[in-house]
């Protein structure tokens, strides 16, 4: 944790300082404070937890707590009457000392990154949320869709209660409690009132819509949209007593939103700029990025190569720009993607946002399969009986007709597809993911590779084979980062020119002194 003292500003890094992501920020002036968003810190989290050692939650928050992967402020934290993440003396012990959260006025969320927002869970109930009305609708889709314990509480919560043997149980039989989110511009049209559960209500804060620009306590803030690899992402503009405090959140200017990144810039150029809170993600990397055209342009000549192939395309899960690439390239060679039920979910519930998704919504086939349990959401989404829907079999009988929108957690169904149409022709496996090479990732590759050879797949990009142990060895033209390269990022500062500059969400904070050596703009380290 670093602490910062601007004139009568105060701000505190909790996370995000010397690390990508895990952004936690705490900014207090006049008296009250406002959070910049509230992410897991990844890498920290995982020299503590694996697959198989998770933080205890019928303990609430006292693991976490006790190895500093939260702040330690009173106040900031679930425990009311019934509802408590604190079910003894030894977790409240664990705060003795710490500063009072009450001033705390609400939480600024850019974007819906797990970097960003995969904390929130753990945070009191009342807290109001101010995010794009994107990002509000990913979290709930993320939630609903998910088997997430405590952990994954972001869009609304189970009440948890302190049984008689002193550990947390979630009260199953109560609704689900609803977090007040403050949308920024408007509210979805129904999407966030609708519980994932056959049998279990939602009730709790009601969804706002809020005008631009906004009040949290006495800040007054404007939100920006800007261009990231997640819908929603947006910049913030914080007005304090010592002047404009600008947080970027994550951002890029090579996607296919990058005039949203550009206007953002135009709409502060001129201002004066007293602290500019700059992501750095690609800090110290060199190489410019792709833009999302010339990924599209890459997967389209890989695949048709391939007529009459089966061919899977792995990408992460909310990078809906990739998803509407992959939906561009199948209607072009003459195939149709198919995407499974959650992904199908989430253009639901964006397209209840922003119109421009109902046409993927519309544009995609979606997995069918037979289970022995069908969880509410998923009902719900085919009760609108508007979906395409396919099943494996189908696709086996013309494999070179469909493109397969399928990741790691996908691959079996390569397997039922080999079942049914087997062994030939060979298949083709691209991998438009990012990669990092951390020993998580590695491994998984190892398991994917073995797979894929098992199922007379082709791993693409081909350099991914030999499993490299630098990120920066792996040339993908199947990917584009979600972050701008340093050389934009320093642009961007150049023509903001704050007075102040606090690095976060990099792992080379020291470079700024290099880029902007000769500029008149502290670098606070």
């Amino acid at each position: 944790m670093r602490s910062f003292a601007v004139g009568g500003l105060r701000v505190h890094v909790f996370g995000g300082w010397g690390e990508i992501g895990g952004n936690q920020l705490l900014l207090e002036a006049g008296g009250e404070a406002i959070l910049l968003d509230f992410g897991r810190p990844f890498g920290r989290w995982n020299q503590y937890f694996a697959e198989f050692l998770a933080p205890r939650s019928a303990l609430g928050l006292r693991d976490l707590l006790a190895l500093g992967l939260l702040p330690r402020l009173r106040g900031l934290y679930r425990d009311g009457p019934d509802d408590t993440l604190f079910p003894t003396a030894l977790e409240r012990r664990l705060l003795d000392g710490a500063p009072d959260a009450g001033h705390i006025r609400g939480l600024l969320l850019s974007h819906a990154h797990l970097d960003h927002s995969g904390a929130i869970a753990y945070l009191r109930a009342d807290l109001p949320i101010y995010a794009t009305p994107e990002t509000a609708v990913i979290l709930k889709a993320m939630q609903d869709t998910a088997s997430a314990g405590l952990d994954g509480e972001s869009a609304y919560l189970n009440r948890r209660r302190t049984n008689d043997e002193g550990v947390l149980k979630a009260d199953h039989r109560a609704p689900y409690f609803r977090r007040p989110y403050r949308c920024l511009g408007g509210l979805p049209q129904g999407f966030h009132q609708l519980s994932p559960a056959k049998n279990k209500g939602l009730e709790g804060h009601p969804w706002e819509a809020v005008d631009l620009p906004f009040r949290v306590g006495g800040f007054r803030a404007r939100a920006f949209p800007v261009d990231h690899s997640v819908p929603g992402a947006a910049a913030f503009a914080v007005e304090t007593e010592e002047g404009l405090v600008v947080y970027t959140g994550d951002l890029r200017f090579h996607g296919r939103e990058g005039g949203r990144t550009e206007a953002f810039l135009q709409a502060l150029e001129g201002e004066p700029v007293f602290l500019l809170i700059v992501e750095g993600t690609r800090l110290g990397r060199p190489g410019g990025a792709r833009t999302e055209e010339e990924v599209k342009e890459a997967l389209h000549a890989a695949i048709r190569k391939h007529p009459g192939a089966p061919v899977a395309v792995d990408f992460a899960p909310r990078n809906v720009e990739r998803l509407e690439s992959c939906l561009a390239v199948a209607r072009d060679l003459g195939r149709e993607l198919v995407v499974t039920p959650k992904d199908a979910y989430l253009l639901w519930a964006l397209s209840e946002v922003d119109p421009r998704y109902e046409a993927a919504r519309r544009g995609v086939r979606v997995l069918r399969e037979t289970r022995a349990q069908t969880q509410g959401w998923e009902e719900r989404l085919w009760e609108r009986g508007d979906l395409q829907g396919v099943t494996i079999e189908e696709v086996a009988k013309d494999p070179g007709s469909f493109l397969l929108a399928f990741g790691f957690y996908e691959i079996n169904r390569l397997l039922d597809l080999r079942l049914h149409a087997g062994p030939k022709p060979e298949g083709l496996y691209i991998f438009s993911n990012s990669y990092w090479a951390d020993d998580e990732q590695i491994l998984d590759l190892r398991i994917l590779m073995r797979w894929l050879s098992e199922l007379n797949f082709r791993l693409l990009p081909e350099s991914l084979r030999a499993l490299p142990a630098d990120p920066m060895e792996v040339d993908n033209p199947y990917h584009t980062s979600g972050h701008a390269p340093e050389e934009d990022l320093a642009g961007l500062v150049r023509r903001l020119r704050p007075r102040h500059l606090l690095p976060v969400h990099t792992e080379h904070p020291e470079r700024w002194k290099e880029l902007l050596r000769g500029e008149k703009i502290r670098i606070l380290l």
